[in-house]
C-alpha cells in the first residue's frame, strides 16, 4: 500500500508520495519490460522516472521489491479482493466463476503477456526472477484458492488436496490461447467467449472437487 506522507502547504502543486510511487512503478514496468530486470538498475528507474534516487528508495528498498511491486500492482487490477468473499453464503461455483474470469482476463492482458515472455527469457540465466515473478503472481492466486477450498462449508478441503485442487484449477483457466499468446499467435477472444471458458472451467472443477 502506498505510504501517507503528510504535504505540508508550500508543497502545493508537486506530485504527492502517492503519485510519485505510481509514477515510478509505471516506469520500473516499462524499463522491465524492455531491457528485462538485470538490466534495469534502480538508478535508470530514477532518471527515466524523474524523480531523485533517494525518492526511489524511499518506496522501494531495493529492485527486489521494486520488481514484486510491479507484478503484485499488474494482478491487483484483475485479483478479486479477500475481504469481498463470504464463504458462508456464495456457493462455490460462484466465487470460482468470478475468479476464473479475472484470471483469464489477466492472462488475456498483453503487458502480462510480455512480462511472461521477458521473465521466461530471464529464467534460463537467472532464476532468481522467476521466483520473484512466480511468489508475486501465480503462488499468491494458488494460496487463495487453496485457502477458499478449505473454507468452504461444501469443500473443506485438506491443506494438501486444496492446494492441488487449486494447481488443477488454474492449469485448466490457461487453456489453448495461453499457450498461443506465449508463441505470438493470435490468442484474442471476446468477452462472451472469455465468460463461457470460464464457465466451463468452473464445471469442470466442481467435478474435480468429488473426487478429494
Amino acid at each position: 500500500m502506498s505510504e501517507q506522507i503528510e504535504v505540508k502547504p508550500k508543497a502545493v502543486g508537486r506530485p504527492k508520495s502517492n503519485q510519485k510511487r505510481k509514477q515510478i512503478l509505471y516506469t520500473a514496468s516499462e524499463l522491465f519490460l524492455q531491457q528485462g530486470y538485470d538490466r534495469t538498475s534502480m538508478d535508470a528507474v530514477a532518471k527515466a522516472s524523474e524523480v531523485s534516487k533517494q525518492t526511489v528508495y524511499s518506496h522501494f528498498k531495493n529492485k527486489d521489491i521494486l520488481y514484486t511491486a510491479v507484478i503484485e500492482t499488474k494482478c491487483e487490477e484483475y485479483r478479486i479482493e479477500e475481504a469481498s468473499i463470504c464463504v458462508e453464503k456464495q456457493a462455490i461455483e460462484d466465487i470460482l466463476q468470478n475468479i476464473a474470469l479475472n484470471f483469464i482476463q489477466l492472462l488475456n492482458d498483453k503487458r502480462v503477456i510480455a512480462m511472461y515472455s521477458v521473465v521466461i527469457g530471464e529464467s534460463k540465466y537467472n532464476k532468481h526472477v522467476a521466483e520473484l515473478f512466480y511468489d508475486a503472481g501465480p503462488l499468491h492466486s494458488v494460496n487463495l484458492v487453496s485457502q477458499l477450498l478449505m473454507k468452504h462449508p461444501s469443500t473443506q478441503l485438506s491443506n494438501a488436496d486444496a492446494k492441488d485442487a487449486a494447481i488443477d484449477f488454474f492449469n485448466l483457466l490457461k487453456g489453448d490461447y495461453h499457450m498461443r499468446s506465449m508463441l505470438g499467435l493470435s490468442y484474442e477472444q471476446d468477452e462472451a467467449a472469455l465468460l463461457e471458458y470460464a464457465r466451463k472451467v468452473v464445471k469442470k472443477t466442481a467435478r474435480l472437487l468429488t473426487l478429494y
